[in-house]
């Protein structure tokens, strides 16, 4: 299967735009800071059987309009997937977030309690909010001068290796090159600002939905202490590892993350069932 077609839906007079495929239930995915809504390739072909799989481009990303704003919230982001989710009269879904993505589940969920099913966050981050507003500043200069200094392509040959795991072969590695040169800086920087300010922890309901959280192994962006610390925030949340995986867990060794999602799906719509799936969980 190819990666669907993208679409686009006008909101406030700026274009948001994203991918679908299949038909059932909605299975949402909000990628993090590299690529776009392209990233879910072996996703849509994985789940679109049984579920309306959607990918989307955050705003900055693939072929949505900038932000008007530099620096949009958590919250700026947690309503325009409301917004998505509205425009393609998705009432409630299982909602999968990697890295920021992640970080934003619980926000929404928080926010939109009645529109989500389930969620699953792929490698999720803190990010810096309880860092005093000089330090978060500091934080979002660096990245600013850096993407900068480079530009996005050189970037991505630099930072995509790092993201990987240690055990990735060349051709993965490549594809991580590709997928991350897909950035826009904009898009990118807006995001990571956002991230800056943002603190997880605070975002957590007390009445979280299903929530599994997907550790790669050999992830240096989103560490081991990171994800159990997020695991132990939400109640009831299941932790899942996947060795050989790195921070992009799409590319590298999919069938283990669609595995793992596949398990929690089942878990969620079908737990007479149980589960699955053979991977390890804590």
């Amino acid at each position: 299967m190819s990666v669907p077609d993208s679409r686009h839906v006008l909101i406030g007079g700026r274009k948001l735009a994203w991918r679908e495929a299949g038909r059932g239930p909605a299975l949402v995915f909000i990628h993090g800071m590299g690529g776009n809504s392209r990233n879910w390739e072996t996703q849509y072909a994985k789940f679109a059987d049984h579920f309306r799989v959607i990918g989307w481009d955050a705003p900055g990303y693939g072929e949505s309009d900038d932000w008007r704003s530099d620096e949009p919230t958590v919250a700026d982001y947690t309503a325009k997937i409301r917004a998505l989710l509205d425009a393609l009269e998705v009432e409630a879904a299982h909602m999968v977030g990697h890295s920021f993505g992640g970080t934003l589940m619980p926000a929404f969920q928080k926010a939109y309690p009645d529109r989500v099913l389930s969620m699953v966050m792929a490698q999720p981050v803190i990010g810096s909010g309880s860092l005093d507003a000089e330090k978060q500043s500091e934080i979002i200069a660096a990245r600013e001068k850096l993407l900068r200094d480079l530009g996005v392509e050189a970037y991505a040959r630099v930072h995509a290796p790092k993201s990987c795991a240690a055990t990735a072969d060349a051709v993965t590695v490549a594809k991580g090159v590709e997928v991350t040169s897909w950035t826009r800086m904009k898009g990118h920087l807006a995001q990571w600002s956002a991230m800056a300010r943002a603190n997880i922890l605070d975002e957590i309901s007390e009445n979280p939905a299903p929530a599994t959280v997907v550790a790669g192994m050999g992830d240096k962006t989103a560490s081991q202490d990171v994800v159990r610390r997020i695991v132990e925030a939400i109640q009831g949340a299941q932790l899942v590892k996947l060795p050989d995986v790195g921070h992009m867990i799409y590319i590298e060794h999919p069938e283990r993350f669609n595995a793992a999602l596949e398990a929690h799906l089942q878990r969620v719509e079908y737990p007479q069932r149980g589960s699955c799936s053979d991977q390890a969980r804590e």
